[in-house]
Formats: structure tokens, sequence, C-alpha cells
């Protein structure tokens, strides 16, 4: 007989937010620097211990052929001898993701080319364009602030028939405490004069500018079949954890809820909830809890409950964020498996909820949501 558990460990998996992998083996240094999201070194023993450690030391080594919670040293000796090909193909496979949905805006060219990508994993690819990354790259070299203006609107006239969305981390640059109004004609031309005299001064092409990046998600909005995903909460040192919160944006969401485009917040650690609510409130808001369900390793069953709290069933999507290792992605779909599990299982042993309601609320997650989301059939 199936169990719930069974069903849901067999359910194919789209995960809608992550990146390519690093192309060829890794030395111990660079794997313990994937794993951490800190700009100082950590040990091998700091490293694995840590909830995101002890998970792969258990859920990963098997895997590879070793027994569950072999040490990291044992762990490390074993990737090196299958050597980088097969370590990658068994731990992509394994995780049962389908689809990809990529960002390929983060360091790219130190990432795999998408193909051999999805070759290894024998899985479909779909992109996502940063906007933040196309704006700097229409400032590259842009002869005036003019100039940068009619350069980046081609370019995002450009990407637009390709991309299956976009993606913006306002979190790292500027924070989310965003104005809610659409900038004007006058406010975009002072804020591009502005950032094209920074760039010529300083030669720094970051973009940091607010009115700026809220151009960018405005444009992103106006498509009526248009999703943009946002990162909050979670993330590395350039990022202060005050201004990711999702609420932050509430009067811009709330602004743009008629535009026909559909916002996604990613990952949203320690801020489910508050994602929950905005998921709640407004018709166009989605959620994921991605890139922290591997940071919180064994208690990411509370981090799924949490994004079962308040926002619809048919708001919740399934990502890893997974960047530079294959662990990570197997490690994203293996935990959120568990954890749906679990925490899916209380409702149906506790609630009486019937175990069919169960696995159609995880198979929506899984992939029935981002197929409505995204308008494809995965």
């Amino acid at each position: 007989m199936t169990t719930l558990s069974d069903a849901i460990e067999a359910l194919p998996l789209v995960d809608h937010h992550v990146h390519s992998i690093l192309p060829s083996s890794i030395s111990e240094t660079e794997f313990i620097d994937a794993i951490t999201e800190a700009d100082h070194a950590f040990s091998r023993e700091t490293a694995f211990d840590t909830q995101l450690g002890f998970a792969l030391r258990r859920h990963c080594a098997p895997i590879l052929g070793l027994p569950a919670f072999a040490t990291g040293e044992e762990y490390l000796a074993k990737r090196a001898e299958l050597g980088y090909e097969e370590t990658t193909r068994r731990l992509l496979r394994a995780s049962g993701i389908s689809d990809y949905i990529i960002d390929g805006g983060y360091l790219p060219e130190q990432l795999l080319p998408v193909d051999e990508f999805m070759g290894l994993a024998d899985a479909t690819p779909h992109t996502i364009v940063r906007l933040e990354t196309v704006a700097e790259a229409a400032m590259d070299g842009a002869t005036s602030y003019a100039d940068f203006l009619e350069r980046l609107a081609a370019s995002l006239a450009e990407k637009a028939p390709t991309a299956i969305g976009y993606k913006s981390v306002a979190a790292y640059r500027c924070g989310l405490d965003l104005a809610p109004e659409r900038p004007t004609a006058d406010e975009l031309a002072t804020a591009a004069s502005d950032w094209f005299d920074l760039v010529q001064s300083s030669g720094s092409i970051r973009l940091v500018d607010k009115v700026i990046v809220r151009h960018l998600i405005w444009w992103a909005l106006a498509d009526e079949k248009s999703v943009l995903q946002i990162h909050a909460g979670f993330g590395g040192t350039n990022l202060m954890m005050e201004t990711a919160s999702p609420v932050l944006m509430q009067k811009l969401v709330a602004a743009t809820q008629h535009t026909g485009g559909r916002i996604v917040f990613l990952h949203c650690y320690p801020y489910a909830r508050e994602a929950g609510f905005l998921a709640h409130l407004y018709p166009h808001v989605y959620m994921d809890v991605g890139e922290a369900l591997n940071y919180v390793g064994a208690n990411a069953v509370g981090l799924v409950r949490e994004s079962l709290d308040l926002a619809p069933f048919n708001k919740v999507l399934f990502s890893s964020d997974a960047w530079g290792l294959p662990e990570l992605v197997y490690l994203g779909a293996k935990l959120w498996r568990d954890a749906t599990s679990v925490v899916l299982g209380e409702y149906v042993e506790r609630d009486g909820w019937p175990e069919s309601e169960a696995l159609r609320v995880a198979t929506l997650t899984a992939s029935g949501n981002a197929a409505v989301l995204y308008g494809r059939s995965f």
C-alpha cells in the first residue's frame, strides 16, 4: 500500500528558482565556501557542524554509496573518487526535478552552461531574467544617461519574449522599503543621470538606486502575463536583514495588484509568515521558502508548516535556489519532500484530512502552482 510519504517522494518537482552548478571538480575549500553564506572561511569541522552539513551527511552520503552520517572527510573523499560527472549526475537525477527555472544573472562566468547542466540533470530548462543585471549591462558602455535609458529599454524588450519571468534582488541592493509609486519620467531621468555620473567617477557599476530598481519592478509587472521573483530574507553579508522583509513592500504590492503581473517572494526566512500574510491579502502574491530549507536542515518541518499557515495552498511553490553544488539541488528537493510529508501527515492524523487531499496540496507546491503561475505545462 502506498503511503502519503511514498506518494510525495514520487512527485515530480518544478524547481522554480535555481542557478547552475560549478563546471568541474573543486577543492575542499571551494566546496565549503559553497555551503555557507558567510564571507569568512569556515573550517571543515564548522561547515559540517551545521544543519546543512548534517543534512548533507544524512541524505547525500547514501546517494554516493556511503552510509548515512559518514564524516565530512569521508564524504569529500568519496566525491573525489567518483569524479565530477558521476557525483553530479547521481545527485541531480535523485532529486526528481523535471524542470528548472534558472536565474543566470549571478556569477554566470563561474558556472556550467545551462545545456550541460540540464544534460547531467536530464531535465528541461526555463529562463528567468535578473533585472539589475540587465540594467548594469545597459549602463556598461553607455555614453550618457539618456543612452543608458535607451539601451535599457531595448535590452528589456529583447529579453522579454524568451523569459518565463523576471527577478529582482532589490533586497541586496537597496532594501525592500521602496516607495509604492511608479517613477515619473523626470524622476527616472534624474536617477539615471546620477547613476551615470557615479559610474564615471567611481568605476563601480553596481546598481543600488531605489528609483531605477522601482522602475524595473513596475516595468516587469506591467505585463499581465509576467511573473516577478523578489528575493526576501536570508542571504549573504551584503544583505541587511532588517530591510529584507517582504512586508516592507506592502504598499508597493498593494499599488501593483491591478497591473496583471504576479509577485513571488523567494526564500523569506525568517519572514515566511509575513510572506504568507501578503499572499493571503493580495491576489497577485505568491511565495516559497526555497534556499532556507537547506540551511535549516532538520528544522525544515517548521518552515514548511509556516508556509502553509496563511498563504492559500495554490500560492506556495517549491524552489531550491541551489548555486554551484548539485548537493544543494538534491537537498532542497529531499528536505522539502520529507518536511511536507511530516506536516501534511500531521494534518491527516490529527485533523482528519483525507490523504487524497493532503497529496493534492503537496502536488500543488511540487509543480501544479508553478504550471499555473508561469503558464507552462511542466
